[in-house]
């Protein structure tokens, strides 16, 4: 069972899911804060600040970085003390630069825009199909409980979207 507490905050013109993260020692950490600063501000209140992760660097995701980055005086993507437990999944396709934080014990995936609900990310903004396709192969490879966190949308599970995967993964 998770320790941590998810939560999800949709924010700026494209609906971009911001997500907090939470520890039992109110530690907070904020992957992918693409616009409204102030909404997220709030929403980490009471909570020590230890991180902010971009999986990919979209404006829609990382509209409220700088503002973030000087709030609590930190720079996204620096490495984060041992109270969050994560491993950093490079999986470009959407981008170049995609990347993944996985949280093994709690079983969780964070990945932007490379897997969604029935879907996977666009490769046709600075990103590509072959690449694309190795980073589904890879992630395929990850237990089916594994709840993935996309940058748009609802989560799900790597079961229920190992079907959209196969699909894809003849396709590209």
């Amino acid at each position: 069972m998770s320790r941590m507490k998810v939560k999800t905050l949709i924010v700026g013109e494209l609906q971009e899911n911001c997500y907090c993260l939470f520890n039992e020692e109110q530690e907070a950490l904020v992957i992918d804060p693409g616009a409204e600063s102030e909404k997220i501000i709030n929403a980490l209140k009471g909570y020590d600040v230890k991180g902010i992760l971009i999986t990919h660097f979209h404006f829609d995701h990382i509209g409220a970085k700088a503002a973030l980055e000087q709030k609590f005086n930190l720079k996204a993507n620096q490495p984060l003390p041992n109270h969050f437990h994560y491993q950093i999944i490079k999986n470009p396709g959407h981008t170049l630069d995609s990347q993944s934080f996985y949280f093994p014990t709690e079983k969780m995936l964070f990945d932007g825009d490379f897997v969604f609900a029935g879907a996977i990310g666009r490769t046709d903004l600075g990103g590509n199909n072959f690449q694309m396709k190795k980073s589904l192969q890879m992630i395929s490879q990850y237990h089916d409980d594994l709840i993935l966190y996309p940058g748009h949308g609802k989560p799900t599970s790597l079961k229920n979207e190992k079907p959209t995967i196969a699909y894809y993964l003849q396709i590209l």
